[in-house]
C-alpha cells in the first residue's frame, strides 16, 4: 500500500526539485525535501577525474521523510560511487543506462513530466534513505571516472540540471574543478557556463563556477588543452552533412615568454558629467592601471573637458608614478567634452617605433564641441600605429562613436558601463588583461595540407571567419576564432604578428572532422554573426539584406534581436506571435542595440546571454521558443502539423523509445516538434493515468517493461483516494475544487513568481511591463509565466485594436482560486 501510495504521490505533488540528485518520498502526503545548496568539487589528474558532490536538503514535513535517491552519472569509466547521509554511508546500485531509462520513462508518463527524459541515455545511482523530521541533511556523493582526452584536447561534464519547476533556487550553485595536466596547461573553455580560471603552475589551473539563486537549465561542460609548444592551438568543431563550423582557440604558453614594452596614454573624460563616483572610481582605476605597468614601459595621462590638460605631454617611465597618482588626485569634473582634439594630442604622443602603442578612451558621453563623428574619425588617420581600447560609462555615452573607432582602430569591440558602480573593476580587469603584449598585428590564415609525402589536398574551405579584425595577443589571454568549414581534412594555421618590429610567423596543424556533434559550436558562430551583422546595421544603416541575414540566423537559434519573432496557432486555431527582443538584455549591460551587437561580437560561448533568453531553450541540436505556451522547435517554419500526439498515449511512448525524439520531448508536454519530415504537435493528457503499485526499480522488473500499462482501480478505493487528497489539502491550506486537470493547476501554481502575478493582476488588468516593474523581474520572464497561467485557464490576454499595449487579467476561475487560496 505505501507503495502505491507512493505512484499518487507522484502524479499529485507538484513542488518537486530536481538537481543532478533527485529525493523522491515514498509516502504521498509528505513534500518534496527542498535543495538548500549544491557544491561540487572535481579534482582531474591527467584523465582520471574525481567528482564531489554535496547538497543539503530540508525537510519541511510533519515527520520524518522516507524517500528514494536517484542521482543520474555521465558516463565512461564511472566507479565507486557512494552515498553519505549525516556521515552514515548508504548501501545502493548503479543502474545501467537501460535500466535507468527505463526508470525515467515510467515517472514521466507517472508524474506527466516531461523534463525528465533528458536524462534518458544516462547510468545513475540509486539508494534508499531517511530524512529526519525538520532537518537539514547533507547528502555526499563521490565518482571517479576515466574523461575524454584526444589530440591534447581534454573535457569533463557534470550533470546539472535541476527541476524546471522548483519553487525556490539553489543558493548557491558552486563548481569547483582542479586541473594537473601532463603537460602545459593551454586554452580553458565552457561553452555552457560563465568560469573564471586562476591558472598557477605550467600544468595546474582552478576553474570555477558560482552563482547565487539561480536555476540551472544545463550540464556544465568543460574543455581544456595540453601543448608543449609555443602556443596552444586547439580545435572544435560541428559537423553534419556538408556545413560544418569551428571553434579555433590560441593559448600562449605561460614558459619562456617575453613580452613586448608598451606606450600607454590614459585618456579621461573630466567634463562636469563625471562628477561624483565615476570620476572616483576611474581615479583608484587609473592608479591600478600604473601599477600593472612593466619595467620597460612609457605612459601619459591627459585629462580632456572643453581642453585637454596632460600629466607631461610625453611619454615618461614607470619611475614617474607617484607624481602620475598624485595628479590623478587632484583631477576635477567641469566643462564640456571635446573627444577630437584629446584623441588627436595623444595620438601625436607616440613614435615612429617598434613598441606597442595602446589609447585607453574613457568618457561618459559626446563631443559637444561641435565635432562630428566623422571629423573625429578623420582627424585620426596617418596619425601612426596605435590601437583604441573605448569605455563608454552610463546611458549617455556615444556608442555610435565608440563603435567606431573600435572598428577603425581597436581590436572592434568596445566596452560599454552600464552602472557606474561597475567602472573600477571593469578597469582593472582590463589593465590586467593587457598588463603583457605578446603579439601585435595579428593575422592568421588557414590553409589544406597534405600530411603524407604523396597526397591531394583536401578538399577543405573556410568562410565566415570571426572576429574579422583580430586583437594583439597578451600573456595570459586566449584568442577565440570562429568560422564555417565545407569539406575535411588536415589544414594549417598560419599565426603571423610582429614582436619588436619583426615580423614574426607559426605554424600548427589541425583537423576538420568530417563529422562532429558539439552544437555548441555552430550556435556560437550563429552569436558572433548576428552581432557583426546587427553592428554594421546601427552603424552603416539597414538594407534589405543585413535584415534578412539577422532575421534568419536569431529566428533559427533564438537569438533575441530587433527582428525575432515567432507565431505559432493557439488552440482557439488563432496566429500567436512572441517577439523576441532585445530590450531586457540591452538594459542590463547597455549601449542598445549596439551594447548587445558587441557583447554578440565577444561572446566565447552563448552562455553570455542565457539569462536574457528564458523562452529559449537549446537541446541538442535543435532550439526551442516558448510562443502562447506552446514550446516551438523553430525549425519548423509556419507549416501545419502533420499529426498530433497527446502526452503519455501509446503514440507518445513511441517517441520516446525513439533515439531520435526522445531527448526533444524532454522540452515539455506541449511542444511543436519536427522530425524525419513530419511536424509533430504534443498536446497535454487530459486523462491522468494510473501508475502500478511501487516505484521503478522495485518489485517484479516484469511490471515495469511496459509502460503503456495502465492500472485500474476500483471505483471505491478512487473514492478514498480523493478524499484522502482533499483532506491533505486542507492540512496544506489548498481548498481549490479537484478537477480533471488538477495536476496541471498544481503544476501551474507551484510557482512563487506565478502566484505574485495572479495577486498582481487582483488589483486589475495589467501589461507584462507593468508586472515586470513591480516584481523586479524581467519582460521575458514574466511572458513566459503568463503563458502557463494561460494554459490551465487562470489568466486571459486582453488585445484591443487601437491600443497598443497587450494586457492581461484574472479568468473568473483566477479570481475564485486566488480567493479561496487566500
Amino acid at each position: 500500500m505505501r507503495m502505491r501510495f507512493a505512484i499518487i504521490a507522484l502524479l499529485l505533488l507538484v513542488s518537486c526539485i530536481r538537481a543532478d540528485g533527485v529525493i523522491i518520498p515514498h509516502h504521498p502526503e509528505d513534500p518534496y525535501p527542498l535543495i538548500l545548496n549544491h557544491y561540487v568539487t572535481v579534482t582531474i589528474n591527467d584523465t582520471y577525474a574525481f567528482t564531489r558532490v554535496e547538497q543539503e536538503f530540508k525537510n519541511d514535513g510533519y515527520r520524518d521523510l522516507e524517500g528514494t535517491y536517484i542521482f543520474p552519472v555521465p558516463g565512461g569509466g564511472i566507479r565507486d560511487v557512494k552515498l553519505i547521509v549525516d556521515g552514515k554511508t548508504l548501501e545502493g546500485r548503479l543502474l545501467g543506462s537501460e535500466e535507468a531509462k527505463k526508470t525515467y520513462q515510467q515517472y514521466v508518463i507517472e508524474r506527466k513530466d516531461a523534463s525528465l527524459l533528458e536524462y534518458v541515455g544516462r547510468d545513475a545511482f540509486s539508494s534508499s534513505l531517511v530524512l529526519p523530521r525538520g532537518k537539514v541533511v547533507k547528502v555526499v556523493i563521490t565518482y571517479e571516472q576515466i574523461i575524454g582526452s584526444s589530440g591534447g584536447t581534454y573535457s569533463y561534464m557534470y550533470p546539472l540540471s535541476p527541476e524546471r519547476y522548483s519553487t525556490k533556487p539553489i543558493d548557491p550553485v558552486n563548481i569547483t574543478v582542479n586541473i594537473n595536466a601532463p603537460g602545459n596547461l593551454g586554452f580553458i573553455y565552457s561553452p555552457t557556463h560563465n568560469i573564471t580560471v586562476q591558472r598557477e603552475e605550467e600544468g595546474k589551473a582552478t576553474v570555477m563556477y558560482y552563482e547565487e539563486k539561480v536555476l540551472p537549465d544545463r550540464d556544465f561542460q568543460l574543455y581544456y588543452g595540453v601543448s608543449d609548444r609555443e602556443y596552444d592551438v586547439k580545435l572544435l568543431a560541428q559537423k553534419s552533412g556538408d556545413s560544418g563550423y569551428f571553434l579555433l582557440f590560441v593559448y600562449p604558453s605561460l614558459v619562456n615568454q617575453s613580452s613586448l614594452p608598451k606606450d600607454v596614454v590614459f585618456l579621461i573624460d573630466t567634463s562636469g558629467s563625471m562628477e561624483g563616483v565615476k570620476i572616483e572610481q576611474a581615479q583608484r582605476a587609473l592608479k591600478y592601471g600604473i601599477d600593472k605597468l612593466n619595467g620597460a614601459d612609457r605612459f601619459d595621462l591627459i585629462a580632456f573637458s572643453s581642453s585637454q590638460k596632460a600629466f607631461s605631454g610625453k611619454l615618461e617611465g614607470v619611475s614617474s608614478s607617484q607624481e602620475a597618482k598624485t595628479f590623478i588626485d587632484n583631477l576635477v569634473a567641469e566643462g564640456s567634452t571635446n573627444i577630437q582634439d584629446s584623441l588627436s594630442v595623444a595620438a601625436a604622443e607616440f613614435q615612429n617605433d617598434s613598441r606597442v602603442h595602446i589609447i585607453v578612451l574613457l568618457t561618459d558621453g559626446r563631443d559637444t564641441t561641435g565635432h562630428s563623428r566623422g571629423d573625429i574619425l578623420k582627424s585620426l588617420e596617418s596619425k601612426g600605429d596605435f590601437k583604441i581600447f573605448a569605455f563608454g560609462v552610463g546611458d549617455d555615452a556615444d556608442f555610435e562613436l565608440l563603435g567606431k573607432l573600435a572598428n577603425e582602430f581597436g581590436d572592434g569591440i568596445p566596452t560599454y558601463i552600464k552602472n557606474e558602480a561597475e567602472l573600477e573593476v571593469t578597469l582593472k580587469s582590463f589593465y590586467d588583461r593587457i598588463a603583457a603584449p605578446l603579439l601585435s598585428n595579428v593575422q592568421l590564415s588557414i590553409t589544406p595540407t597534405c600530411l603524407s609525402q604523396v597526397c591531394v589536398p583536401p578538399e577543405l574551405s573556410t568562410s565566415d571567419i570571426l572576429p574579422r579584425r583580430m586583437p594583439d595577443i597578451f600573456l595570459g589571454t586566449q584568442l577565440v576564432i570562429t568560422g564555417k568549414y565545407s569539406g575535411s581534412g588536415a589544414a594549417t594555421i598560419h599565426l603571423k604578428g610582429s614582436v619588436g618590429g619583426t615580423q614574426k610567423e607559426l605554424s600548427y596543424i589541425v583537423n576538420f572532422p568530417q563529422a562532429s556533434s558539439n552544437s555548441f559550436v555552430e550556435r556560437t558562430w550563429a552569436l558572433r554573426k548576428v552581432g557583426y551583422l546587427l553592428d554594421q546595421i546601427t552603424l552603416d544603416g539597414e538594407t534589405p539584406e543585413l535584415k534578412q541575414q539577422v532575421t534568419e540566423l536569431a529566428t533559427k537559434y533564438g537569438i533575441p534581436t530587433p527582428y525575432t519573432s515567432y507565431i505559432v496557432i493557439s488552440p482557439e486555431g488563432t496566429p500567436v506571435r512572441r517577439d523576441v527582443g532585445i530590450m531586457p538584455m540591452a538594459a542590463s549591460i547597455g549601449g542598445g542595440t549596439l551594447g548587445v551587437a558587441n557583447a554578440y561580437k565577444a561572446a566565447e560561448s552563448t552562455a553570455s546571454v542565457t539569462p536574457y533568453v528564458q523562452e529559449t531553450k537549446t537541446i541538442g541540436e535543435k532550439t526551442f521558443v516558448s510562443v502562447g505556451g506552446v514550446w516551438k522547435d523553430t525549425s519548423c517554419g509556419e507549416d501545419q502539423p502533420t499529426r498530433t500526439v497527446s502526452f503519455g498515449s501509446q503514440e507518445y511512448l513511441n517517441l520516446i523509445n525513439n533515439p531520435q525524439t526522445a531527448n526533444y520531448l524532454s522540452v515539455g508536454s506541449n511542444a511543436l516538434l519536427c522530425n524525419a519530415g513530419e511536424m509533430i504537435k504534443i498536446i497535454p493528457s487530459t486523462l491522468t493515468p494510473s501508475g502500478p503499485s511501487q516505484p521503478p526499480g522495485e518489485g517484479n522488473a516484469g511490471e515495469n517493461q511496459n509502460l503503456s500499462q495502465l492500472w485500474v482501480i476500483p471505483v471505491s478505493v478512487v473514492a478514498v483516494l480523493l478524499a484522502l487528497f482533499i483532506v491533505l489539502s486542507i492540512v496544506k491550506k489548498y481548498s481549490f475544487q479537484r478537477e480533471e486537470d488538477d495536476s496541471e493547476l498544481y503544476r501551474a501554481l507551484s510557482s512563487e513568481t506565478r502566484m505574485q502575478i495572479l495577486n498582481t493582476l487582483m488589483e486589475g488588468e495589467r501589461t507584462p511591463t507593468d508586472i515586470s516593474s513591480k516584481l523586479n523581474k524581467s519582460k521575458a520572464t514574466i511572458v513566459e509565466h503568463l503563458d502557463k497561467l494561460r494554459e490551465v485557464d487562470l489568466v486571459e490576454k486582453i488585445e484591443v485594436d487601437g491600443r497598443k499595449w497587450v494586457f492581461y487579467k484574472l479568468t473568473p476561475r483566477g479570481k475564485s482560486i486566488i480567493k479561496k487560496g487566500g
